[in-house]
Order: C-alpha cells, then sequence, then structure tokens
C-alpha cells in the first residue's frame, strides 16, 4: 500500500486502524488485498464495497462498521450537494447578503433572526433528504430507516464509531472525557426529584469541536402488583438558573414546551461554553424510547426499590 494513502486527510484514521487490525491478525483478513489497493483517487463507491466486507466480516465493532459505510454516504452526498441545493443555498446567502451574517454564523445565536434560522433548517433538511436518497438508491435500507426514524441513536453508533477510528490519531478525542461526567453532575445538581428517580442518562454527539449533549430522567418500571411491568417517567424540576451558572458563558436559553416538532420532545435547552467546550445541551423532559429504565419500582412496598 503506498503511503500516498495515508497523506488523504479523509481516509488517514481510518486506514491507521484498518492496518492495525490487519496486523494483528495470523493470515490477512478476506477483505485486505482489495482494501490495499485502493487509492485516494479510488472512487466512493469503490470505498462502500471494501467497507462493507469489513463490516460483513466482523474485523470491527459494529459501530464501526456503521461509521465506515455512513461516511462514504457523506462523501457520496457531498458530491451532489452543490447541485441539488444550488437553489436552497443561494437563498441562505441573500439572507446573509441581507442581514451581514457570517458564513458560519450559527442558527442556534440568540441574535440571528428568525428567517436566517428558517433558511437554514431548510438546508440541513433538504441536506439530509439528499443522503437518505443516497442511502435507498444503494440499497442501505436498514441505515436509512435508523436515519430516517431514530437520528438521535444514528448520530450516537455514527459517532461511536468515528472514535473507535479516530481516538488514536485527533487529539480531540485523546482528551479524556470527565467533563461530560461534570456536566451530567452539574445537571443532575440542579434538578429535584419530586417521585422516586433513578440516575440520569446522557447520549452525545462531537463534530467540529461543536458537542451536542442529551441529559434526561431514565424511566422507572414498576414491579409487582397491577400495575407490574408498567414504566412510567419521574417527575422533577429544573432550577434554570442554577443550570446557567453551571456554564462559563450563554449564548442561548429557551424552552420547546410541546416538543411537536422535536422527536426529543420537550426540552429545556442550553448553548453555550462548558469547561472551555462548545455546548448545545438539552434536558429532555423524559428518556428517549429506546432508553432502558434506570430504577425499578416495588409497587407493593411503598414505592421501595424493587431488590
Amino acid at each position: 500500500m503506498s503511503n500516498q494513502k495515508y497523506d488523504y486527510p479523509f481516509y488517514r484514521a481510518v486506514n491507521a486502524k484498518l492496518t492495525e487490525i490487519a496486523a494483528a491478525t495470523p493470515t490477512p483478513p478476506s477483505w485486505h488485498e482489495t482494501w490495499a489497493s485502493l487509492t485516494p483517487q479510488s472512487s466512493p463507491q469503490e470505498h462502500l464495497a471494501v467497507y462493507r466486507a469489513i463490516l460483513a466480516s466482523g474485523s470491527v465493532p459494529a459501530e464501526a462498521g456503521l461509521f465506515l459505510v455512513a461516511q462514504i454516504f457523506d462523501l457520496i452526498t457531498d458530491e451532489r450537494a452543490p447541485e441539488a441545493l444550488r437553489l436552497v443555498e443561494e437563498h441562505l446567502e441573500t439572507i446573509r447578503r441581507k442581514y451581514g451574517l457570517d458564513e458560519d454564523a450559527s442558527a442556534l445565536g440568540a441574535d440571528v433572526p428568525p428567517e436566517y434560522r428558517k433558511a437554514m433548517q431548510r438546508c440541513h433538511d433538504e441536506w439530509d433528504a439528499l443522503y437518505l436518497a443516497a442511502l435507498e438508491e444503494h440499497g442501505e435500507h436498514d441505515l436509512a430507516r435508523l436515519f430516517q426514524e431514530n437520528r438521535l441513536e444514528f448520530d450516537r453508533r455514527y459517532e461511536e464509531g468515528r472514535q473507535f477510528f479516530h481516538r488514536q490519531q485527533d487529539g480531540s478525542d485523546i482528551e479524556n472525557h470527565d467533563w461530560l461526567e461534570l456536566l451530567l453532575d452539574a445537571v443532575t445538581g440542579c434538578i429535584e426529584a419530586e417521585s422516586p428517580m433513578g440516575p440520569l442518562g446522557l447520549r452525545y454527539c462531537q463534530e467540529e469541536g461543536f458537542w451536542e449533549v442529551l441529559v434526561f430522567p431514565t424511566p422507572v418500571e414498576l414491579v409487582g402488583g397491577a400495575c407490574d411491568g408498567e414504566v412510567v417517567v419521574p417527575d422533577f424540576w429544573l432550577n434554570l438558573e442554577r443550570l446557567r451558572e453551571q456554564f462559563e458563558s450563554v449564548s442561548d436559553l429557551g424552552w420547546n414546551a410541546l416538543g411537536l416538532n422535536a422527536p426529543e420532545g420537550p426540552y429545556i435547552n442550553v448553548e453555550g461554553i462548558f469547561q472551555g467546550r462548545e455546548v448545545f445541551l438539552q434536558v429532555l423532559a423524559y428518556a428517549p424510547e429506546d432508553e432502558e429504565p434506570g430504577l425499578k419500582l416495588d409497587a407493593r412496598r411503598g414505592g421501595r426499590p424493587a431488590e
């Protein structure tokens, strides 16, 4: 395999990790020869065929395999985007000029006009639709379903897979993620439970140094009696002023009261700097649908934890 391959930024960390995996096996994996023949000039479709083979072989964890495949569709979508999204991008640029906004102006900023937020959301939605169409076109129906129906889980698995390849190459992933525990502890300290409550859950994804973090009350499962097996949502208060104080600076604080257009439901959001990192925190009213109960409560013993 040529050294030139490792000079191509998009594939550098992936190739280094796959080299390490191949070297650790007594005999070369079934995908090794085809993978070794790839070059930076190989098409995304050629990489896709190899990455599917790597995923099928079980040489990498499932999340890492998902990332290998999903990232190729990032490339495919980016190749199609200039033409497919030309009109919405032109509309967005017109709004930027109208309000004197920089190209990287965040749609989450408190000082941006609603018109800009709406245009940015349209661009994101159009890109997502293009990505989804590419998945379906290439037969990735299960991945497309996950992307469309449970974007939070898709992003979580994608990020976990990305870290599998990048944590040894990317300085931002080498760092200790204890700060996430500090953030979870900070939110916990701002909550007052009104009913039995288990530990808070946390999910996150990171892109280009910007962290999106979800914190939520884990479900409570009732055990015994007529309510046996029922899963309920704990009742709690969140002290917003105390939560704001946990951040070094806050650029936006909001409340989505109904969650009608948000799959995660109602939530409080805080955007700002925490432990030196740009964070968009959402404290959800209840956990994502696939979250396991964090507490089992014996309904026959006056609401005591079940043994």
